[in-house]
């Protein structure tokens, strides 16, 4: 015991003396610079095309295997969707498994496996490489596309599009991908209902089986896994894998505008604005730039600590936090952009300090300490990240699919560590394009527009454009707030109200009116029939001789001209039922509120349903104008019609001037007969 007790003092004695010797005034030398190692790699090409990468570490007993078919991007069209609902299936049920045996296996395992139509990942204890790699080479290879799971995935997909339909975050993502690029472009198109609708199963496995293709791809195997037994795998399991590659297509050009400008989208639900400035970048990883160009953006947007986050957040209070990235691009341009979500208050003076932080990076030179830091705090995240095998399998792919020297990594340090201060100021002068940036917006139009329409830069005004939720240019938007407690029905009762009351409109079991309109010379004609039981007629003629028909009988319909009789679309059908009865409105259609706008000097609020939107006087109450908007391929067009001097017949007003237009020109009827429940039969609607 008394031994225990004098080595226990020893001990005891020797740590103070070793503290005593510490000068705690002076900082520790920092110890030698760690060196990425992606470690010693194997490499060989099977039969297929497919590049195989082994790099063995038997540091821990597990093993990761990665597959990137290097796949260019796809433009999608009409199908935009299909690639994330054949991702969706893929990886769970196969030709061998089902959904949940396939999960159970994997689970039972303790292993994950993903697999997507671009590749895969699979991670696992080194002892189960060859059952997990089964699992993984089943799913890539044999997988089970079934009509019930992609009836399942769609509606999935189509939820999300719905619950993302009047969230400006969801609206911003899209808008500002189809403005940089285009909605013909791969990286612009947006995914909608009516296109995730056209996909069928057969589109799935088509799109399956022409990309997943393995002659362009690389697979890398990480971890406790020699190049003999990563072989054995590929041979067992792989060897059922044709070749076959990808071809690269060409994309449409992408360019900058002009000149700077806002681009607005109103979201008159929004709390907040999603605030982005943007440009293009054709920074490639390989670039002699690319790593000034990474710590450029660092220092503006890219840390807590950055030009931006600092301004917005830390000096002025206007969000919780503001960033940038920069993009690498292959096959076409990447983007620059700096993003935030601010108050709707401060979103004109949020744009202004976010340029003010941009030219302050392009023209004055950094200080010295911050560039230092900001190495240090980016190479810290780079080395932690290095310690992930995950990341170690994407950075030797990223070696061969952006054409790298073989050392960029392990040199990546000491390259982040070069940049000087001159490097900062003449990338950001190259790629943070001040002068033609995109100002993405997408809030409130009520509270923000008076303020964005007057922001001042450089003595000038932004010029300010305006895009719906789909990015097509559209008119400005009204600034009139809706009132509190208005909504899409308390606006079609305020119509029912205002043409005689719900009694009187419910009475109506035909309407029917005659007009006549003069263009350039020529008098036309129209006749139009409605009835209760969601019947619709509407002739067109010139001189006694029909021009146009528009039959609806209810269930389908037609359209004759030129003596050709075209029948309706299903979706024509869905939007003649919508309308065809005198007064939609009575049975609570499915229509939205979107807002207020103004409709011949008068502020009127917008119910939409579908591509159908109607105006209404927020005064008067009274029905001022219809559009549908109709579409063939990529071109769309909106025709209007706008209703006026409201008269009352049998107990309910009706308009007595019907405009309708006509591409540039218009059409105003002026009705000289209105029948209420007479002169209408079935025969109509033949």
């Amino acid at each position: 015991m008394k031994k225990y007790i004098l080595y226990t003092f020893a001990l005891v004695l020797t740590g103070l003396t070793a503290t005593a010797q510490i000068d705690r005034t002076v900082m520790p030398a920092s110890g030698p610079t760690p060196e990425v190692n992606l470690g010693e790699t194997d490499e060989f090409t099977l039969k297929n095309g497919l590049t195989v990468l082994v790099v063995n570490d038997d540091k821990l007993p597990s093993v990761t295997f990665s597959l990137n078919l290097n796949n260019p991007s796809v433009f999608e069209g009409d199908k935009a969707g299909v690639q994330s609902l054949t991702g969706a299936l893929l990886g769970k049920e196969t030709q061998k498994s089902s959904k949940e045996d396939f999960s159970e296996k994997v689970d039972f395992l303790g292993a994950r496996v993903n697999v997507s139509p671009n590749g895969g990942f699979g991670f696992c204890l080194s002892k189960y490489k060859d059952e997990v790699f089964a699992l993984f080479a089943e799913a890539a290879l044999m997988p089970k596309f079934t009509q019930a799971e992609l009836d399942f995935e769609k509606e999935q997909l189509i939820e999300n599009i719905k619950n993302g339909e009047n969230s400006a975050a969801a609206i911003a993502s899209n808008v500002r991908n189809a403005l940089a690029y285009g909605k013909n472009h791969a990286a612009g198109e947006i995914v909608t209902e009516e296109t995730i609708n056209n996909v069928t199963l057969a589109d799935v496995e088509a799109f399956y089986k022409n990309r997943f293709k393995p002659s362009n791809g690389y697979m890398v195997f990480t971890g406790d896994i020699t190049t003999k037994e990563a072989k054995k795998l590929l041979k067992k399991y792989l060897k059922s894998w044709e070749a076959g590659k990808v071809e690269t297509p060409s994309y449409p050009a992408t360019s900058d505008v002009a000149t700077t400008e806002i681009n607005f989208v109103d979201v008159p639900n929004a709390v907040q604005t999603e605030l982005a400035i943007m440009n293009m970048v054709p920074l490639k990883m390989s670039d002699k730039d690319y790593h000034a160009a990474v710590v450029a953006n660092y220092i503006f947007g890219g840390g807590f600590g950055s030009y931006l986050n600092m301004n917005l957040r830390e000096a002025n209070g206007y969000t919780y936090g503001a960033r940038s990235s920069i993009g690498r691009s292959r096959d076409y341009d990447a983007t620059f952009m700096a993003t935030t979500k601010v108050r709707n208050a401060v979103t004109d003076s949020a744009v202004v300090e976010s340029l003010k932080e941009m030219k302050r990076i392009r023209t004055t030179t950094v200080d010295a300490e911050t560039l230092k830091n900001a190495k240090a705090k980016f190479l810290g995240s780079f080395i932690l990240e290095s310690e992930d095998k995950a990341v170690s399998a994407r950075r030797t792919i990223n070696i061969k699919t952006n054409n790298l020297p073989v050392d960029f990594y392990k040199n990546f340090i000491a390259n982040i560590n070069a940049v000087t201060q001159d490097d900062i100021q003449r990338v950001a002068n190259k790629y943070f394009k001040i002068d033609q940036s995109r100002i993405v917006l997408v809030g409130k139009g009520t509270d923000v527009i008076e303020g964005i329409e007057n922001i001042m830069w450089e003595g000038k005004k932004i010029p300010v454009k305006y895009f719906d939720k789909d990015a097509n240019p559209t008119k400005k938007p009204s600034t009139v707030a809706i009132p509190d407690g208005v909504n899409a029905k308390s606006v079609m009762d305020s119509y029912i109200k205002a043409i005689g009351g719900r009694a009187a409109a419910e009475g109506v079991k035909s309407l029917a009116f005659v007009g006549e309109a003069e263009m350039q010379g020529m008098k036309f004609q129209v006749e139009n029939k409605n009835t209760a039981k969601a019947q619709s007629s509407m002739v067109l003629s010139m001189g006694g001789n029909a021009l146009q028909k528009t039959i609806f009988n209810g269930k389908e319909g037609y359209t004759l001209a030129r003596g050709q009789k075209i029948p309706n679309t299903p979706e024509q059908n869905k939007m003649a039922m919508q309308g065809a009865m005198p007064f939609p409105e009575l049975n609570g259609s499915d229509m939205t509120l979107e807002g207020i706008e103004p409709v011949d000097g008068k502020n009127a609020y917008v119910l939409a349903t579908g591509d159908v939107k109607n105006f209404y006087d927020m005064e008067t109450g009274l029905k001022l104008k219809s559009t549908v908007t109709m579409s063939q391929g990529e071109q769309s067009m909106t025709v209007g019609t706008t209703f006026g001097d409201y008269k009352t017949v049998n107990g309910v007003k009706v308009p007595h001037t019907i405009a309708m237009a006509m591409g540039p020109q218009e059409l105003k009827f002026v009705v000289s007969k209105v029948m209420v429940n007479e002169g209408v039969t079935d025969a109509d609607f033949e």
